[in-house]
């Protein structure tokens, strides 16, 4: 196929582009500024978000779009808009598919009780009720003459990187493995390469329509984190509490979706397309996987 994707140059991006390109897919990707990486089957198109015009074009001479990107800033929302905009005007009755992203945190605090796609979001987390919002515009888009999927990650960890890479390198320099709060929230967690293979998935599959969750059966908790950390990395390193206003601080919002309970299930990823999420563990990940020689 040929696909169009954003966010090739991100954590996320990145690898689902490795996969991509190792299955045969020919990928156009945007990205702001060039980066030097390249390869058969990669075509790179400088753009942003912003560019609506770029984006629907691209989209239009693809058979698939896969949205990934995303600018973690107060322009999220708007550029997010745009780009879903864009790429429903591109595709609309053209019987082509839209992978788009999203997150679990657009639950808010689930519990301990794992929640499912087919659950209302009464109280969806402030930071992502936006999200809410767009998942419902992607699951209408499919009126409009085309198959669109959206998949809602949980933690995302693996190949020694992303935000506990950053966790880690804090740690080091630091000599403190911090987590938030009384670090009691739990979070669901997925391999970024096994949720690489469900992105495939979804391109392939005409049964995946609507919403998926994207998470392993492993939960973990973000001071289990912070106790991971201290244990491969030290002498040298404690694992230690940090107030939630000083992790906004250094951290921004993200600090606020840390310290709630936000635990999914993944059953209708399985049932409708067969994903496996079978991985190394955060935490076997940290103490003698990707991140353990970092």
């Amino acid at each position: 196929m040929k696909i169009f994707l954003t966010g090739a140059t991100g954590y996320t991006g990145s690898v689902v582009l490795d996969h991509l390109l190792r299955a045969g897919h020919q990928v156009t990707a945007i990205a702001r500024t060039i980066p030097d990486r390249a390869g058969s089957g990669l075509d790179w198109v400088q753009g942003d978000f912003s560019e609506a015009a770029k984006i629907s074009d691209l989209s239009a001479k693809a058979d698939a779009v896969v949205h990934i990107g995303a600018s973690h800033n107060d322009e999220m929302e708007r550029l997010d808009k745009i780009v879903i905009d864009a790429v429903a005007d591109a595709l609309a009755g053209t019987g082509k598919v839209f992978v788009n992203t999203s997150a679990t945190p657009i639950y808010g605090d689930t519990g301990m009780t794992p929640r499912d796609e087919h659950e209302p979001i009464e109280n969806p987390h402030p930071l992502r009720a936006w999200r809410m919002r767009h998942d419902q515009q992607v699951v209408a888009m499919a009126e409009r003459g085309f198959r669109t999927a959206i998949l809602r990650p949980g933690y995302i960890y693996g190949r020694g990187a992303g935000i506990l890479l950053s966790a880690i390198n804090r740690a080091r320099s630091s000599g403190v493995a911090r987590f938030v709060g009384d670090g009691t929230g739990w979070s669901s967690t997925v391999h970024v390469d096994a949720l690489s293979q469900l992105y495939l998935l979804a391109l392939a599959n005409d049964k995946a329509t609507g919403i998926y969750n994207a998470v392993s059966d492993e939960i973990v908790r973000n001071a289990d984190i912070a106790q991971a950390i201290a244990l491969r990395f030290g002498p040298g390193i404690v694992a230690e509490s940090q107030p939630l206003e000083e992790a906004r601080a250094m951290m921004g919002k993200l600090a606020d979706l840390i310290v709630i309970t936000c635990i999914c299930s993944s059953q209708r990823a399985r049932d409708d397309m067969g994903w496996l999420p079978n991985a190394p563990s955060v935490l076997s990940e940290i103490v003698g996987g990707s991140y353990s020689n970092v």
